[in-house]
């Protein structure tokens, strides 16, 4: 054990008023510095000295362990916890701010945790997945340099907001998820899910599906030959061929000519392999003469333009030349020409519902790709059209020039 330390009263002669010190070492000086007091007469550094031993004294090891200056800084956080009204010890205060330290040390910034989510090994996610979290990532671009153990739910909330309902709840399901698995296995980036304070939007209930009018129909094929022409083909796969209209990562911009056959004039087609479907299986699609129409309409404007009306050429590569922002906007210029507001997923829905009175669920069901079963195909993918008014849909035609 460490020896205890000797005070002695000392009388300096050159000091005519104070004479007599008393040297204090670090352990026991109440700044935690060497220090050294004055006193009237030696009676009264003898009394000091004594105050200090006593002191000493009482707190046994504590006093070993804990210098004067440790013992303000104690008692200082003592009345702190007393005046915030904490029934806490300070040891659990203390053991909570050291756990906080460790936390932060060896946890991630958002965006670096949110890629290395990305590129987790234990369990494949899907290109559209992909794709989803990417989208999700990108909105949350303001607080990406943050660790992820300091985010709050408030700082979620704000980057959502602006969001629909629906798009929202589905960014926060993705953001809980991706927040969940930084905390599990050996990461344990932060202790608990910000993203639960966030509460999910209330959405509307789903009503009857929307769909394109005959009239509507014609003014948007109409509208993308006079402003976009290079997309028509897209339009017209997409509103007479049920194609998945997803503009970023598709089956609209996966889409190859080769796979539009024309075999002979009973079996024309587009055979859609399963590399570029949602579901992963090929789907074949019939080439009725509505979609036929403007399928030569693009390769009439094609040959045109190539050669100058001397000989066709064969339509290869993309069916649409464009994707995600690019054709977005192409998209939206087309329905502001036509002046029709545009549904979700407005023109694969026309599509089932048109077809569906003229050659039934079952051919439906089998040209979407759908595998939800049929109540969910009626709920979600078509809505009643008669028979008269759908026969008109399919009747529609390209420009003959």
């Amino acid at each position: 054990m460490p020896r205890t330390a000797d005070l002695i009263p000392w009388k300096d002669p050159s000091r005519k008023t104070s004479p007599w010190r008393v040297s204090i070492p670090p352990k026991l000086s109440e700044t935690g510095k060497r220090q050294r007091r004055y006193y009237k007469s030696k009676t009264e550094a003898a009394g000091a000295i004594k105050k200090i031993k006593i002191r000493q004294e009482n707190h046994g090891t504590a006093a070993k362990l804990l210098s004067p200056a440790d013992e303000l800084q104690a008692v200082s956080a003592f009345q702190l916890i007393r005046d915030f009204g904490a029934d806490l010890q300070l040891s659990e205060i203390v053991g909570a701010y050291l756990e906080g330290l460790r936390e932060r040390q060896i946890s991630k910034p958002l965006s670096d945790a949110w890629d290395a989510y990305l590129t987790r090994t234990d369990k494949k996610i899907s290109p559209v997945h992909q794709k989803n979290l990417k989208a999700t990532k990108k909105r949350l671009s303001a607080i990406h340099d943050k660790v992820v153990c300091d985010l709050n739910g408030k700082e979620i909330d704000k980057c959502l907001e602006g969001a629909s309902p629906a798009y929202r709840n589905a960014m926060l399901r993705e953001i809980r998820a991706v927040l969940n698995w930084c905390m599990a296995g050996t990461r344990k980036w932060l202790a608990r899910n910000p993203a639960e304070d966030c509460e999910f939007s209330k959405t509307k209930k789903i009503g009857e599906v929307q769909i394109y009018t005959v009239d509507q129909a014609k003014e948007i094929m109409a509208a993308g030959v006079r402003k976009h022409p290079e997309i028509v083909p897209a339009l017209a796969m997409m509103l007479f061929a049920g194609v998945r209209p997803d503009q970023e990562d598709g089956e609209i911009t996966k889409l190859d000519w080769g796979h539009v056959l024309h075999t002979d004039r009973h079996h024309k087609r587009l055979e859609l392999p399963g590399s570029i479907t949602k579901t992963g299986k090929q789907r074949s699609i019939k080439i009725r003469p509505a979609l036929l129409s403007w399928i030569q309409w693009h390769h009439r404007r094609t040959s045109l333009a190539a050669s100058k009306g001397s000989k066709k050429v064969e339509l290869s590569g993309l069916v649409c030349p464009e994707k995600g922002t690019v054709l977005r906007g192409k998209i939206r210029d087309v329905f502001q020409e036509a002046g029709v507001e545009r549904i979700q997923d407005g023109l694969r829905h026309s599509f089932a519902s048109y077809l569906a009175p003229i050659e039934g669920l079952d051919t439906v069901e089998t040209e979407l790709g759908h595998q939800g079963g049929r109540e969910v195909l009626n709920r979600h993918y078509r809505t009643d059209v008669r028979k008269p008014i759908a026969k008109k849909f399919w009747a529609i035609r390209a420009p003959s020039k």
